[in-house]
Order: C-alpha cells, then sequence, then structure tokens
C-alpha cells in the first residue's frame, strides 16, 4: 500500500504507536502479547523495536499505491477517539489534481478490477 522507499518510516511509526499503547496500557495489556509475537516472528520488528522509537508521527501527506491505479498523493486527517483509543483516517486529494481524480473513480469502481482494454 505504501511505496517500497518508505517502509522504514511506516516501520517506526507502527512500532512507537504500539510502544505508546504499552506504556499507557501496562504489562498486562495485550500489546505485549503482540510485543512478544512480532519479536518471534518479524526480524525488522525486533530490530526496530530494539531502537526504541518513541513519538514518530505519521505526516499529513501520503504516498500510496493502488493495485490498479497506481499511486495516489493524498492529505491524511486523523480522528481520534481517546475513550475508545481508536483513530479513524481520513484520506483526501486537492481538486484538479491527478489523485484527486482517482479517489473520485474509485468512488464509483470500488473494488471491481480494471480489465485492460
Amino acid at each position: 500500500m505504501y511505496p517500497v522507499e518508505e517502509h522504514p518510516q511506516h516501520s517506526r511509526v507502527l512500532v512507537s504507536q504500539l510502544r505508546e499503547v504499552l506504556t499507557r496500557e501496562g504489562p498486562r495489556s495485550r500489546a505485549v502479547d503482540v510485543v512478544d509475537a512480532l519479536q518471534v516472528t518479524s526480524t525488522e520488528f525486533a530490530q526496530v523495536w530494539a531502537e526504541h522509537p518513541v513519538g514518530w508521527r505519521y505526516s499529513e501527506h501520503k504516498r500510496l499505491l493502488h493495485p490498479e491505479l497506481g499511486e495516489l498523493t493524498v492529505y491524511c486527517q486523523s480522528l481520534l477517539d481517546p475513550e475508545q483509543t481508536q483513530t479513524l483516517l481520513v484520506f483526501t486529494a486537492t481538486p484538479g489534481t491527478e489523485s484527486h481524480d482517482k479517489l473520485q473513480l474509485l468512488s464509483v469502481i470500488g473494488t471491481q478490477k480494471l480489465s485492460p482494454a
């Protein structure tokens, strides 16, 4: 979903967020089980976890790779529900851009596959 060159950044953000949940929820939280399982199954996770990244956040602008439409550059707004510890990500694109046109097309085609002409 994200360009390969951005994977290290996303890994650090996700590990930072997991560390934040673990700190907030404590040693008896489900986050401990997630960390333990990932350390056993993912070398990349274990390496990033050992770096102790904290405070990493996603930027407001993202590049996404759609399997049918290719790259989209979007603005990402995060809406947080602190009581449920949930975040809703809202993606928009600047009107008049290719990414905006692609998002509009997605609202029509949904999950359909486009066949070559």
